[in-house]
């Protein structure tokens, strides 16, 4: 091999090293933006999560006095009934 064909093999070769590089480098910093905007997407929906559960713990909350409420309500009854029939 002459001196000129080593030349160009070698700068063949560097170049597609380069270019290889380049793709991979570029690749890389993509995987990167894309996993933080995942996870941003993910705390996003882990607050609206946190928020619907806190939601629904409310609710039960109110709905067990709602259901308390309607308990007494019924013993009142209950209890004037019986009172009635004495």
């Amino acid at each position: 091999m002459t001196q000129d064909k080593m030349r160009k093999i070698i700068t063949a070769c560097v170049t597609a090293a380069t270019v290889l590089f380049v793709l991979l480098l570029s690749f890389l910093i993509y995987q990167w933006i894309r996993i933080a905007i995942l996870n941003k997407k993910i705390e996003v929906a882990e607050a609206e999560v946190a928020r619907w559960e806190e939601k629904v713990r409310l609710q039960e909350d109110e709905l067990t006095d709602y259901q308390d409420e309607l308990y007494l309500k019924w013993a009142y009854e209950e209890l004037k009934a019986l009172e009635g029939k004495k």
